[in-house]
C-alpha cells in the first residue's frame, strides 16, 4: 500500500491563508462573534472555519468557554507565525502586481462610492492636467472592500470615508464630507424646526447603505456615541437608488450632502435639522505601510490632497 510522501503530506496540511487571516482577526478582537461581525459572516460559519483549521494543523488554537474565546498557548504561537506568513503573502501579491505593471504609467486605485462619484472626478482631472500620459484604473466599492483591496495588493492606493483610518495602513486625510438626513416634502419631518434627536433618528426607519460602507459606519458610530443602535429601513448599495427611494416617500435617507445636493436645491428632498450628531467624516487616502508608494500613485495622492488645501 502506497503512503503519501513527506512533501505531499506537508502540502495537504498547509493552512489556507484566509483561514489564518480569520484566526488573526479572532486574536485581535478577542471574540469569534466580533470577528464574524467585522467579516460580515455568521458566527457559526467562523466557528466552523476555526475548527477546520485546528483539524488541519492538528493543534488546539482556541479555548472556548461561556465567557468567550481565548487563544491557547499554541494558538498564540500560531498567530505570531501567521503574521509573518500573511505579511509575506501580501508583499508577494503587491510585488507581482508591480512587476505586471512595470514600464506602464498606471495607478491601480480604489475608492468608496461617495468619493468615486463626487470627489474623484476633480482629482483625476487635476492629475490628467499635470500628467496626461498617466492612466488610472479605479475600482469602486464600499470602504470595507477598498481597505481589503489595498491590504491584498489589488490596489496601490485607496480612498475611504470612515471616521477612523484602518489600522496597519499608512494614511493621509485629503478632505472632509458631511452626511445629511433628508426626507421628501410630504414626510412628517419635512417642516420641523426643532432638531431631531438621536433616539428618534435611530428608530425612524432610515434608508441606508449596506454594511461596510463609510456612510453607514459614520451614522452608526454617531448614534452609538449617543447610546443608540441604528434600526435601518431599506438597505441598498447605491447612493442613487436610496435618493430616489427617499423622493418616492419610502422614508428618510442618510447620505453625503454631495449625493443629494441637487435634490435639496430642487426641493425634491428637504434636510432635517439634527440635535448634537457629528456627521462629518474625513476622506482618507490609505496605502500599505511596508512598501513605498509608487510614483504614479503618489501623483494621484498629491492631486487628491490639493483639493483639501485649496
Amino acid at each position: 500500500m502506497d503512503h503519501p510522501t513527506g512533501s505531499a503530506m506537508s502540502a495537504a496540511r498547509r493552512p489556507d491563508l484566509e483561514d489564518l487571516e480569520v484566526l488573526a482577526l479572532v486574536a485581535r478582537t478577542g471574540s469569534i462573534g466580533q470577528a464574524a461581525q467585522e467579516l460580515r459572516l455568521s458566527q457559526p460559519s467562523v466557528s466552523r472555519r476555526m475548527l477546520a483549521l485546528e483539524r488541519r494543523l492538528g493543534v488546539t488554537l482556541l479555548h472556548r468557554t461561556k465567557q468567550g474565546t481565548t487563544l491557547t498557548p499554541h494558538g498564540r504561537l500560531v498567530v505570531d507565525w501567521a503574521a509573518e506568513l500573511l505579511g509575506a503573502a501580501d508583499r508577494f501579491t503587491r510585488s507581482i502586481a508591480m512587476l505586471r505593471a512595470e514600464g506602464e504609467l498606471v495607478v491601480r486605485a480604489a475608492a468608496s462610492m461617495t468619493i468615486a462619484e463626487h470627489y474623484a472626478p476633480a482629482w483625476l482631472a487635476r492629475l490628467h492636467a499635470g500628467a496626461p500620459d498617466l492612466r488610472v484604473s479605479l475600482s469602486v466599492a464600499n470602504s470595507t472592500e477598498v481597505e481589503r483591496l489595498v491590504r491584498t495588493g489589488a490596489a496601490e492606493l485607496g480612498f475611504v470615508e470612515v471616521p477612523t483610518a484602518p489600522d496597519g495602513l499608512r494614511h493621509q486625510q485629503v478632505g472632509a464630507d458631511r452626511l445629511v438626513v433628508a426626507v421628501a416634502p410630504g414626510h412628517p419631518w419635512a417642516n420641523r424646526t426643532d432638531p431631531l434627536g438621536a433616539a428618534e433618528l435611530a428608530t425612524g426607519g432610515i434608508l441606508v447603505r449596506e454594511e461596510g460602507s463609510g456612510t453607514r459606519v459614520t451614522l452608526e458610530e454617531a448614534l452609538r456615541r449617543e447610546g443608540h443602535d441604528l434600526e435601518p429601513g431599506l438597505v441598498m448599495a447605491s447612493n442613487n437608488g436610496l435618493t430616489h427611494a427617499a423622493i418616492a416617500g419610502m422614508g428618510p435617507v442618510a447620505l453625503s450632502e454631495r449625493a443629494v445636493e441637487a435634490q435639496l436645491r430642487l426641493d425634491e428632498l428637504r434636510a432635517v435639522p439634527l440635535a448634537g450628531l457629528a456627521l462629518v467624516r474625513p476622506l482618507t487616502a490609505i496605502w500599505p505601510s511596508d512598501t513605498p508608494l509608487p510614483d504614479a500613485a503618489a501623483r494621484l495622492l498629491a492631486a487628491a490632497g490639493a483639493r483639501a488645501a485649496s
